[in-house]
């Protein structure tokens, strides 16, 4: 990047008082993730990434906020519409990351860094931009940071933890259900628990991706996320091409039922070829993303013949990859879940796990 335009973005960042850096997959496609979070640190800046940009930073990092946008996390959000100036890094500053433009606001203070130049200022009006590569960039800004501004971002960086606590406390309840069917909150609680530090986790679209986005956290630098670009179906198929560039890694894989069905005849290919990557399937009995639409539809409640075009006769998927070739997993209660992964884990061939959640669950829709 151009020096000049390095230090005019950095004096901006260091100047604003409630400073947010947006991180994208440019971030990931860089390696930039180390560089990111030494320059949050060093100036006490809160991080929000985009969905493809979540493993950026470790979701259990105390700068950390979680996914904006639309696939999001409440805190994040909320974090990024109370910031006085916005650093994108690696993101295009799409629909999907800032909620249709509404996070944060048009003409809301920024500044970008992107090795791609057409990105710049593509979508918010800027003060500064850098056309660079985000790990070059990120690691000039850190040897040029005046450290001692960070004082003045003390009680900001609290803030933004402060809302951070209340999200966890507002879906606690969730988080930790013990319902029967299982609540999906409580299986990505479970996943962020027990997936290993050096898992590559793959994850659909959809509600999948909803749910992952704004339930699952990262607890390790080591661990990777993948979030579909394209259709619903895609993360299993992907998950298998993860196992088999990375063999050495452990996949796992987070699909709905709705997700699950579109490429279901991979399963023996994955037997075939023995691909053990792990795949849990969020199974509701329906692609119950639509539920909210055919409600509005309805005049707020369904009838019967409503719901037959968004449920699915009840299925075990674990049955059907058994019958296929791979070991399949039920379960049917949360507490069993921890046992079920590991026992995936552990197999060395492909493994689907079959969690019955409820269908009346839905993800929380974006704050704005």
């Amino acid at each position: 990047p151009d020096d000049a335009s390095v230090r005019a973005a950095l004096k901006i960042l260091q100047d604003a008082n409630r400073p947010v850096i947006v991180a994208g997959g440019g971030v990931r496609a860089s390696g930039a993730a180390a560089e990111l979070v030494a320059l949050a640190e060093s100036l006490q800046i809160p991080v929000a990434t985009s969905l493809n940009g979540k493993d950026a930073i470790p979701g259990n990092h105390p700068l950390c906020v979680g996914v904006v946008g639309t696939y999001s996390r409440e805190s994040a959000n909320r974090v990024v519409n109370a910031a006085d100036l916005i650093l994108f890094v690696g993101t295009e500053t799409g629909g999907m990351t800032t909620h249709f433009w509404a996070v944060p606001k048009i003409g809301t203070p920024a500044i970008q860094i992107d090795i791609e130049p057409q990105a710049l200022g593509r979508n918010y009006p800027l003060l500064a931009a850098v056309n660079g590569d985000a790990k070059v960039t990120l690691a000039r800004m850190l040897a040029l940071a005046d450290r001692t501004t960070a004082a003045k971002r003390k009680n900001w960086s609290a803030e933004a933890q402060t809302i951070c606590a209340e999200w966890r406390k507002k879906y606690q309840p969730a988080l930790t259900s013990e319902a029967v069917p299982i609540r999906p909150e409580r299986l990505c609680h479970e996943l962020t628990r027990h997936v290993p530090d050096d898992a590559i986790v793959v994850v659909d679209t959809g509600h999948a991706g909803m749910w992952m986005g704004g339930m699952f956290d990262l607890t390790s630098a080591r661990q990777s996320y993948m979030r579909s670009a394209g259709h619903l179906g895609w993360a299993f198929p992907a998950g298998l091409g993860a196992k088999c560039a990375c063999p050495q890694r452990p996949v796992i894989t987070f699909t709905g039922d709705a997700g699950f069905w579109y490429h279901i005849a991979e399963v023996e290919t994955a037997a075939r070829w023995n691909i053990n990557a792990v795949t849990v399937v969020n199974n509701n009995g329906g692609g119950n993303q639509s539920k909210r639409g055919f409600d509005r539809v309805y005049g707020g409640k369904q009838t019967d013949k409503a719901r037959e075009l968004w449920t699915f006769s009840k299925v075990d998927f674990a049955r059907i990859a058994q019958d296929m070739g791979a070991l399949g997993i039920r379960v049917e209660q949360a507490s069993a879940f921890p046992a079920a992964l590991a026992q995936a884990l552990a197999a060395n061939r492909p493994v689907v796990i079959d969690v019955v959640t409820d269908i009346e669950a839905l993800a929380p829709v974006a704050v704005v």
